[in-house]
């Protein structure tokens, strides 16, 4: 079963403000009441990108494609906000905490996107 880490709430905020809060590394860090008894945890960072613009946001989805994270893009619209926008989403599960999570959402900022970017740290327990 998954657990969201305590800061994930936190982590739903634009790159800007969350690269210089938070990094993805920072939260994956181990249970130590799970680890005293033997639970292993594996983490997931997912990072979302939403649009009005899909040439915008090409730029990211091929910095999450490149990077492993396999971006899958939705079309939406809603009552609430009609005109058609772009999402898009890439996950990737890490065993253990790694600067390679941070490099892939420093590659997105980098990337420039016009975007709205979000992302969380999501822990599971391995079954033993």
């Amino acid at each position: 079963m998954s657990r969201r880490l305590s800061l994930a709430a936190l982590l739903a905020c634009t790159l800007g403000s969350a690269a210089a809060a938070t990094l993805p590394s920072n939260l994956m860090l181990p249970d130590p009441e799970l680890a005293a008894h033997g639970i292993v945890e594996r983490w997931t960072l997912t990072i979302k990108l939403e649009s009005d613009d899909l040439k915008a946001i090409a730029p990211c989805r091929q910095v999450l494609t490149e990077r492993g994270f396999a971006p899958v893009l939705s079309k939406m619209a809603s009552s609430s906000q009609p005109q058609l926008h772009f999402k898009i989403e890439g996950s990737k599960e890490y065993p253990q905490a790694t600067t390679e999570a941070d490099d892939a959402l420093a590659a997105v900022q980098q990337a420039r996107c016009k975007t709205a970017v979000n992302w969380v740290v999501v822990a599971r327990q391995l079954p033993r």
